[in-house]
C-alpha cells in the first residue's frame, strides 16, 4: 500500500524505538544518526515508500538506491531514520503507521522521537521539552530533566509517529530541543539542540556517549550565522542583537 518494510529480525521484544528524520534544524536526524554512529548500530531493516522523494541516490562508486528509511539496532534500542520525510501529510501518516505497526508486532514497547522546538533567542544551555501519549511516560522524562510542553502543534513525522504509537497501544513521547530560529531560516543544522536531546536519551537508556564533537560543530555553525547576521544588520560583534545571548560561542 505504498510502504514496504524489510526486516532482518523477527523479534524486538521490549525494545524502545528512537525516531529521528530530517526536519527543522535537522535536530531529529542528527540525534538518530549520531547514536547509530557512536554506538555501532547494526542495520536490521529497510523501509521503502512511494511517498519518499522520487530521486535516485548515487554514491562515489557509481552505485544507486532509492530514498529509503533505515532501522538500526543499537542494543539498548532501535533507531529509525531516513534521509528525507515523505512529501505529503498522507505519506507521513501512512509511513508512520506502517513502521509502528510492524515493530509493535515484533515487541517494541515505546516510541521516542526527537524534534525541534524553534525559538527566537537561545543560549548554550538548551532546554528539552517533552510531550507524550500518557502522563506516566511524560513524567519518566521530566524526572531526568525534560520540561513539559504545554500546548501547541508538532508537525511532520517526528511528531505524528507518536500519535500512531498511541493508536497501536504503546506509549510514545516527542523530545523537542530548543532550536535557534536563524539557523532554521538559513537551513543550517542545530547541533547544539541535538546534543541536549542525546544527553537526555543517554540518561534514559543508561548509557555513556561522548558529545564533545557536537559542541565543535555547533560553534562553527553558530559563529558563521552570527557573523552573517551581524554583517547584514551592520553591527559587528553585537551578537545579543541577533538573538544569541553568549558572546563567546564555545
Amino acid at each position: 500500500m505504498g510502504v514496504y518494510i524489510k526486516l532482518k529480525k523477527s523479534d524486538f521484544e521490549n525494545k524502545v524505538l528512537l525516531v529521528g528524520l530530517p526536519g527543522m534544524g535537522r535536530v531529529g536526524y542528527v540525534t538518530a544518526n549520531y547514536l547509530v554512529e557512536k554506538l555501532g548500530g547494526t542495520l536490521v531493516g529497510e523501509v521503502y515508500s512511494i511517498y519518499f522523494p522520487s530521486h535516485l541516490e548515487v554514491d562515489d562508486r557509481g552505485l544507486c538506491t532509492l530514498f529509503t528509511g533505515r532501522i538500526y539496532d543499537i542494543k539498548k534500542a532501535l533507531v529509525f531514520t531516513a534521509d528525507a520525510q515523505p512529501q505529503s501529510p498522507e505519506g507521513q501518516n501512512l509511513l508512520s503507521k506502517k513502521v509502528v505497526e510492524s515493530l509493535v508486532k515484533r515487541g517494541v514497547k515505546l516510541v521516542v522521537a526527537a524534534a525541534a522546538y524553534v525559538v527566537p533567542t537561545v543560549d548554550q544551555t538548551r532546554r528539552v521539552y517533552v510531550v507524550g501519549t500518557d502522563q506516566k511516560t511524560v513524567e519518566m522524562f521530566t524526572s531526568i530533566g525534560a520540561l513539559k510542553l504545554r500546548g501547541g502543534t508538532i508537525s511532520g513525522m517526528n511528531g505524528v509517529i507518536i500519535g500512531w504509537s498511541k493508536y497501536f497501544g504503546i506509549p510514545g513521547v516527542v523530545l523537542l530541543g530548543e532550536t535557534w530560529a536563524p539557523l532554521v531560516e538559513v537551513d543550517e543544522v542545530d547541533f547544539r539542540a541535538a546534543k541536549h536531546i542525546i544527553e537526555l536519551l543517554a540518561k534514559f537508556l543508561g548509557i555513556s556517549i561522548g558529545v564533545e564533537e557536537l559542541d565543535k560543530y555547533a560553534a562553527h555553525v553558530e559563529q558563521r550565522v552570527v557573523a552573517a547576521m551581524a554583517k547584514m544588520m551592520g553591527r559587528k560583534e553585537e551578537t545579543e542583537k541577533v538573538g544569541y545571548r553568549d558572546r563567546e560561542v564555545m
